[in-house]
């Protein structure tokens, strides 16, 4: 929670900066997330000592490690933003932003050999799998703008705050008659990172009064999941490109 309130306090105080003479702008759109393919280890349990408890840690038999290719596809997503911004020396601006954004993708991991069968995905076993939502309070806190008439680009810092996951990372293999659960295949995979670190860059047409329309890109520089707990190659691989598309409309004139 203090880590939140730093971040808003990083966006609200400059903000009051602005108050003077300020363009105020809604951002929205969609988004599409860019990641590589990744080896990925998995762990295969074979009966679990206690019955309902689903952990690695609960394993009745000596476990299988494995690791395997894992094949990413993307999924689109959404951003939603304000932006304050004011112009100084002629044609640059700058600007900060606050909203929410999202990042999501699926992926698939193939297994060769395992303790019930052979030469399959993960998939096969639960439509579920690989799915990957995460949401995130987003802030550009110091864009700069060039404009070249009705066409601007710009470029600044990116700072999201982790807010919602939705992650499904394993797979549990349960008993046909009985319904209980007999083993399962669980990712080398910590927590999602709380913060990320980035930098975007877009460009805004304007297309009627206010309105303009914007293609946009940007990259976060750490890895989606902590070091901690997560396979190396998975974590360095988990670095997100997203790319943008959406509107940008100007609320100054209806102040």
């Amino acid at each position: 929670m203090k880590s939140l309130l730093y971040l808003l306090a990083a966006i609200v105080l400059p903000a009051y900066a602005f108050a003077q003479k300020i363009d105020l702008k809604v951002n929205a759109g969609g988004n599409l997330s860019l990641l590589p393919n990744f080896d990925n280890q998995i762990v295969i349990v074979n009966g679990f000592l206690i019955p309902g408890f689903i952990s690695v840690n609960n394993t009745a038999n000596p476990l299988m490690v494995t690791t395997s290719k894992s094949v990413t596809r993307t999924q689109p997503g959404f951003y939603l933003d304000v932006e304050a911004g004011k112009t100084f020396c002629h044609n640059w601006k700058i600007s900060l932003s606050l909203g929410v954004s999202q990042i999501r993708y699926d992926y698939d991991t193939h297994i060769s050999q395992s303790f019930y069968k052979n030469d399959f995905n993960l998939s096969d076993l639960t439509s579920k799998y690989g799915n990957t939502k995460l949401t995130y309070l987003t802030s550009r806190p110091l864009n700069v703008s060039y404009s070249f008439g009705k066409l601007s680009l710009q470029t600044g810092p990116v700072v999201s705050y982790l807010v919602a996951k939705k992650i499904s990372n394993y797979v549990v293999l349960n008993n046909a008659s009985s319904g209980e659960a007999i083993g399962g295949f669980f990712e080398t995979k910590g927590d999602a990172q709380q913060f990320l670190f980035g930098a975007h860059l877009n460009a805004r047409l304007e297309v009627a009064k206010n309105l303009e329309i914007m293609l946009g890109s940007q990259y976060y520089f750490n890895s989606l999941y902590q070091s901690t707990g997560t396979y190396q190659p998975l974590h360095d691989k988990s670095k997100a490109l997203q790319v943008l598309l959406g509107i940008s409309y100007n609320l100054s004139s209806l102040f």
